[in-house]
């Protein structure tokens, strides 16, 4: 009986710390982005929330996918584009070859693209979020190094 107890009384406690855990709302996502710079959600075209962000000057963006309404986004693509850089292809293969986060391309128009996918299906501790956007961060700045050298 004092084995249920105890075991109840650790499942009561554990419980609001798992919720508490749960990170996938866009207005949880931004409370993390703006601890890194200036950041605000607003609604695309087609009605899916999108976070527009700056992190070191740089200005970038966060696609929420698969968001029940406001809530429950199973994940989310960061990314930022980049113009009168004069970069080919060639350049930004190289990056590529190299890198682990963050994906580069050129699209139709000649903008430069930077964009990285990230799972929130199931939640997403506070922390690993920060860490996520810390990786972002890094990409970044890296990005931009490889652009301008």
């Amino acid at each position: 009986m004092k084995l249920a107890l105890v075991t109840a009384a650790l499942l009561a406690f554990s419980a609001p710390a798992q919720a508490q855990m749960m990170l996938t709302t866009p207005e949880e996502i931004a409370a993390v982005a703006r601890g890194f710079g200036a950041a605000s959600v607003q609604t695309s075209s087609t009605g899916s929330p999108i976070l527009n962000g700056t992190i070191e000057g740089t200005n970038y963006g966060i696609l929420m996918y698969g968001c029940d309404g406001t809530r429950n986004c199973e994940s989310v693509q960061f990314f930022a584009t980049f113009t009168g850089r004069g970069r080919d292809l060639e350049h930004l293969n190289t990056w590529n070859e190299d890198q682990r986060f963050g994906t580069a391309y050129i699209n139709q128009e000649g903008r430069i693209f930077l964009h990285w996918s990230a799972n929130l299906d199931y939640g997403i501790s506070r922390q690993n979020l920060i860490d996520s956007f810390d990786i972002w961060r890094l990409t970044l700045a890296e990005f931009v190094t490889h652009l301008d050298g």
